[in-house]
């Protein structure tokens, strides 16, 4: 009996020096260069409890650092505190369709070393996935820093994934069904592996490094090769029952039904506004209107017709371009209305390569969304692009890691 309750009491200890620990870091993360009797004022913590707690992050963690002194009235001076030191870092990578990005970094999301390839898409899973574990080694390759030094690696994937289980269950952009992602790369670089959906993924990075820090609540908006959302509530990332929420490229919309989706569905918001499907329906119309300024943009070659290349002839007054550009602005802009009525959230961040396309596409957009709005003179809201544009996933990556070690899960 003594044995049993002795037992408990050690782990009760455990879980309660973990969950302060996780107090403190959390405190140190939202005010930088913060004293250890500060800490204690905003954690109701003892000063002792803070002050041997600390020395363990820094000594033992190494996720803390001391930096310059802050003078007080009265006593010792006083060390501020920095969440981060130049002993850990982290891997976060994007695997996008067209390209495979990655980025090595110190806890503070500073870049140290940067790699594209190019992903080969419709190549079989293992071959894409090996592709993701070459990017891990070659990142951690580099006279700076230790392998033993990454404290973990984060991932964006586009798809439906089960965390539990660590599969993606479904991929429409790849072609993906039930694989097998977190073994299949965590038994191959012996890290500390994290991965989500691209755009929860880049909400995560938005709320964590970027400018939704100052929201509670807001959405993420991905429009890209497809297109899809990531939705924060109360400063948490929301799933939703089987982590399907942020679907948004699949709802549907009254048009043409003339592009089928990566689903199988015509009528998906992703089959008018995404930039593979103003590429697709330029190139159905180029068969029957010729375009000179389209032709001349894409090198005559309409295959390698681009939503950039849609956006760049748009502005050179190309017919086709227009109406294409200005059907899926449309669309979104009445969708994302939709959203807005549902979730009332104070900003909604757009990001992906459609919205480069600069003021041909905020601004119709931006119009578009104030007409569809319920009681546009109540509903307060913002649309703003992302904080860091075509890396926003890659932060992202990183803050999944970021979230891990500021719970202490790592």
């Amino acid at each position: 009996m003594r044995l049993k309750d002795y037992r408990h009491t050690t782990i009760s200890k455990n879980l309660l020096s973990k969950h302060n620990k996780s107090c403190i870091l959390h405190t140190i993360w939202e005010n930088k260069g913060i004293s250890r009797v500060e800490i204690a004022r905003n954690t109701n913590l003892s000063t002792a409890t803070v002050s041997r707690l600390v020395d363990s992050l820094i000594k033992n963690d190494k996720l803390l650092e001391e930096r310059e002194t802050i003078a007080i009235s009265k006593g010792r001076p006083m060390k501020s505190l920095y969440f981060g030191n130049n002993e850990r870092f982290i891997i976060g990578i994007d695997i996008g369709t067209t390209f495979i990005r990655g980025m090595l970094t110190n806890m503070n999301a500073e870049p140290i070393k940067e790699i594209e390839v190019v992903t080969e898409s419709l190549r079989e899973p293992e071959y894409v996935l090996n592709k993701v574990v070459d990017m891990i080694d070659r990142l951690s390759n580099t006279s700076m820093v230790k392998r033993d030094q990454i404290i973990g690696v984060g991932i964006a994937v586009a798809g439906t994934v089960n965390l539990e289980k660590g599969i993606v269950v479904y991929s429409p952009a790849f072609n993906w069904r039930n694989v097998q992602f977190y073994d299949y790369i965590q038994s191959r670089i012996n890290l500390p592996l994290f991965f989500d959906n691209v755009n929860r993924v880049m909400a995560l990075g938005e709320l964590t490094f970027g400018k939704g820090n100052e929201y509670d609540n807001m959405i993420c908006i991905n429009v890209g090769y497809g297109i899809g959302a990531g939705i924060i509530i109360n400063k948490k990332l929301f799933y939703g029952t089987d982590g399907m929420a942020g679907e948004f490229g699949h709802v549907p919309v009254a048009g043409d039904n003339l592009i089928i989706c990566a689903c199988g569905n015509k009528n998906c918001l992703t089959a008018y506004s995404s930039g593979d499907s103003i590429a697709q329906r330029v190139r159905l119309l180029m068969r029957e209107k010729s375009s000179e300024i389209l032709m001349k943009l894409c090198n005559s070659k309409p295959e390698d017709l681009t939503a950039k290349i849609v956006g760049e002839a748009f502005r050179l007054n190309d017919p086709i371009a227009r109406q294409v550009f200005q059907q899926a602005i449309f669309y979104l802009g009445q969708s994302i209305a939709g959203l807005i009525n549902t979730f009332n959230p104070q900003v909604v961040f757009i990001g992906g390569g459609v919205p480069q396309s600069g003021d041909i596409f905020w601004e119709p957009l931006k119009e578009i969304v104030n007409e569809n709005v319920f009681d546009r003179l109540s509903t307060k809201y913002q649309i703003l692009p992302v904080t860091f544009l075509d890396r926003a996933a890659i932060y992202g990556a990183i803050g999944l890691v970021i979230k891990e070690i500021l719970n202490m899960d790592i």
